[in-house]
């Protein structure tokens, strides 16, 4: 587990919001996803080629990007990152590797910071920093060599479940999203998983209650404010196109999750497709993170945004 990874789960302990991992993994029986035995070999590279990169700009009071645009002319097609950290935390520093790799494949990438639980917020205002985001990127369009007609999402973890949670709102104008072992629904993260873990996920201490409902408020006694905050809830045959990645030994969001979202898609007549990573787990918060980086996974995701941004 790295080190950024860590600060993240030592800052949810201070906060009383203690990330865990199940002891057990769920495991994922979905007839419908592409089963994949990762080569992690080939790694991406920490460098990139020339290109324009602008830092800590602010597009909300507290809240900034960082813009990596690829070499050669544009405009490019914009992706936008919304890194993970279990809703308290969302550093938009994170997967800097893996970012640089999309780059380099001929798109803008604009990693965001979003609200969470440490400020008291709850997905609606990280919704809210989304759409934000999403207006001043395309208003900047010029400046950063984007095209604001041919834009993505792209999320980890929480992230992928904002991601997911606004590209089902057509106001925000979202042509493909790339979900990262996402969540759906809050109150079945830990489906499968042993007892303590699933205690801890819908207990008082965790994050996940407080950033769907606020705090103190508990799933059980609002089924209807926890089914609008399910992107399930959301979709619609002009949701855009999702590609879907899970590990099958994922300790912190039950697979589950994103079967369910896939199946959804599938009964809307929504193009998407999923695929299960044998032996891999939860981004970095794993023991196994190597397929995460590898570029048979970039790749793929890649591939995907060619077809949906570029080819389409």
């Amino acid at each position: 587990m790295r080190l950024t990874m860590r600060l993240i789960m030592a800052l949810a302990a201070l906060q009383g919001r203690p990330i865990r991992l199940s002891g057990v993994a769920a495991g994922d029986d979905d007839p419908d996803s592409v089963v994949i035995t990762p080569d992690p070999r080939p790694r991406i590279r920490g460098g990139r080629r020339a290109g324009r990169g602008h830092k800590g700009i602010e597009y909300s009071p507290g809240l900034k990007i960082d813009v990596l645009a690829p070499a050669g002319p544009g405009p490019h097609p914009l992706v936008v990152y919304l890194p993970g950290g279990g809703f308290v935390s969302a550093r938009r520093m994170m997967a800097g590797k893996q970012r640089r790799y999309v780059a380099d494949a001929g798109f803008v990438v604009a990693s965001i910071d979003y609200r969470t639980t440490t400020v008291g917020a709850t997905y609606h205002d990280g919704l809210a920093d989304v759409a934000t985001a999403l207006g001043f990127l395309r208003s900047h369009a010029a400046e950063y060599d984007l095209d604001p007609d041919r834009v993505a999402l792209w999320g980890e973890s929480a992230g992928a479940y904002l991601a997911a949670m606004a590209a089902t709102d057509p106001d925000n104008r979202v042509d493909a999203v790339v979900d990262l072992f996402g969540a759906s629904k809050l109150d079945e993260v830990a489906a499968g998983f042993d007892a303590a873990m699933v205690a801890a996920i819908t207990g008082p201490k965790s994050a996940i209650p407080a950033y769907v409902l606020g705090p103190g408020r508990a799933f059980a006694d609002h089924p209807d404010e926890v089914r609008q905050a399910d992107p399930v809830s959301r979709v619609t045959p002009g949701t855009p196109p999702f590609l879907l990645l899970h590990g099958d030994d994922d300790r912190i969001i039950a697979p589950s999750q994103t079967a369910r979202l896939h199946q959804a898609l599938r009964a809307a007549g929504v193009s998407t497709t999923r695929y299960v990573v044998k032996g891999a787990g939860h981004g970095e918060l794993s023991d196994n993170p190597a397929p995460w980086t590898g570029t048979q996974l970039m790749n793929l995701i890649t591939d995907f945004l060619h077809t949906t941004l570029i080819q389409h």
